[in-house]
């Protein structure tokens, strides 16, 4: 299947979820999270969960480095929507947030982190492969971001299905390094 077309049909699986389906899902890759190890990481690059898009609540991981590992710094993009790149900002309790143009919430101003110092990104996509090949919404948002990242940053998806065989790859896509799934963590190796 092409990438349109699998992009369409991953939308409709996950828009067929329940929000009672999201929330256990959501809760089992977090208890998944628990299994990986967060040494070493001082920056945690996140993404804010789209209203209406039946996406990985994040906010329920976010709670829980909050409260178990208060050296972690958690960073959050905020896009711009012309030039299709993203700026990373430092998300304290206290940062104000609001909902940009396609329905993002992002930091409306605070710290600007830059990408070289980001330990770990958590990477938002509707679809990935036995290769660790993703499938985002298509917009090369995340490929342009993490092209500016230093070697060794650990590229983890999150995905309430297992994977698919194979997801075709362009030249400029940047496979992950990890998918976590309500039931297993997915290794890809590190690249």
């Amino acid at each position: 299947m092409d990438k349109q077309h699998l992009r369409k049909w991953y939308e409709q699986k996950r828009n067929e979820l329940s929000p009672g389906d999201v929330d256990s899902l959501s809760i089992a890759i977090v208890r998944q999270f628990s299994l990986l190890s967060l040494s070493g990481i001082k920056y945690l690059h996140l993404f804010y969960p789209m209203v209406g898009k039946h996406e990985f609540n994040s906010l329920l991981l976010v709670k829980k480095i909050r409260e178990q590992y208060p050296g972690i710094s958690l960073v959050l993009p905020k896009s711009d929507l012309k030039k299709y790149t993203l700026r990373h900002i430092l998300w304290l309790e206290e940062t104000p947030l609001s909902m940009n143009a396609w329905g993002i919430t992002e930091p409306e101003q605070g710290e600007e982190i830059s990408p070289g110092l980001i330990d770990m990104v958590i990477i938002p996509l509707l679809a990935f492969d036995r290769e660790g090949n993703r499938l985002g919404y298509g917009k090369g948002f995340y490929d342009r971001f993490l092209s500016e990242c230093r070697p060794g940053i650990i590229k983890a998806g999150v995905s309430f299905f297992p994977p698919e065989e194979s997801i075709e790859a362009e030249d400029h896509d940047i496979p992950l390094d990890l998918c976590i799934t309500p039931d297993k963590i997915w290794s890809f190796g590190k690249r």
